[in-house]
């Protein structure tokens, strides 16, 4: 199905970052100026799964390598606008969404898609439930369980091992309004985080002893995050949260530590002034960082984009 929507009413005032104690070192190319990479996450031997918006499709970059290689091609498994990505032991799940502005737009419906880690063939395809817009980003419980959020509906999906469908785990009104709601997620000591784009703020669901959903909290950050988008858990409280900028023309983001304590958070800027990133993932000491470029895909007086990259950020001490 298709999700019309005006993306520039969730454009917001960049707040000033401070305090840079990390930065890019270097990125991975993506040289097709049309791709719009989102989602990115790795396998066990270090290789790098990347999505696109626009063209429905996954690309792999082998560890050790700035060559991309095909990996599932545009539409394959039903493929449309590709946001989160996410590895799980020998598959790769990603969201599988329509906003509308994708090249395959109005060909398959939302879901989560899985490929083979190995041979990139289709391993799986699960619909949306009823009432379910749009597929954002993955994460896993200890069990196996895989999550998913949807941000145009209040909603969390759980893929339990071996299931083929997709239940709803979680569903909160406070989360819905106009743009995007639900997008980051990750799971840390006995509790689900999400990201929240619109409102810039981190919120907290504990996860009781058969798995199920607790009533979520919010996390006290001092201050919004704008644009906050994917969310990596580093365990013992530490994420690397990735604040989008917003976006409208021009818009910046960065790369930011949280740690949290209770209902509290502390958040340190490891990399500003990043083009409008969207989300990372973690190799050893180094991040990987999209660089989105949302502006230029949603704004059409911000003119074309950089060439897309990949960033390698070298974490600092504490977030290793």
């Amino acid at each position: 199905m298709t999700h019309s929507f005006n993306i520039l009413a969730l454009a917001g005032l960049l707040t000033a970052l401070t305090t840079t104690i990390g930065s890019a070192q270097g990125g991975l190319p993506l040289s097709d100026l049309a791709y719009a990479p989102e989602g990115i996450s790795h396998d066990a031997s270090g290789n790098l799964y990347v999505g696109s918006l626009t063209q429905g499709r996954i690309v792999k970059f082998a560890a050790g390598s700035r060559q991309l290689t095909e990996f599932a091609p545009a539409g394959a498994n039903g493929m449309v606008t590709i946001l989160g990505v996410h590895v799980q032991g020998d598959q790769v799940f990603a969201c599988s969404s329509d906003p509308g502005f994708g090249v395959l737009a109005g060909t398959a419906a939302p879901a989560l898609v899985a490929f083979d880690v190995k041979t990139g063939k289709a391993a799986g395809r699960y619909p949306l439930p009823e009432g379910g817009i749009l597929c954002n980003d993955i994460a896993a419980l200890p069990d196996g369980t895989l999550l998913a959020t949807d941000s145009f509906a209040p909603r969390i999906y759980a893929l339990k091992p071996g299931a083929d469908h997709l239940d709803v785990w979680f569903e909160d009104d406070q989360f819905g309004g106009e743009g995007f709601n639900l997008n980051g997620i990750a799971y840390d000591d006995g509790a689900v985080y999400v990201a929240r784009y619109n409102s810039g703020t981190l919120h907290k669901i504990p996860v009781g002893a058969e798995g199920q959903a607790g009533p979520a909290k919010e996390i006290d950050l001092g201050r919004q995050v704008v644009g906050a988008d994917g969310l990596t858990a580093l365990g013992q409280g530490r994420f690397l949260l990735v604040e989008g900028g917003g976006l409208q023309k021009d818009a910046r983001g960065a790369l930011l530590g949280v740690t949290v304590t209770g209902n509290a958070g502390v958040l340190v800027n490891i990399a500003p002034e990043l083009n409008v990133p969207t989300t990372a993932t973690v190799i050893g000491d180094t991040a990987y960082v999209v660089e989105g470029q949302l502006d230029h895909l949603f704004d059409p007086n911000a003119g074309p984009a950089d060439p897309y990259r990949i960033l390698e950020i070298k974490l600092p001490e504490a977030f290793q």
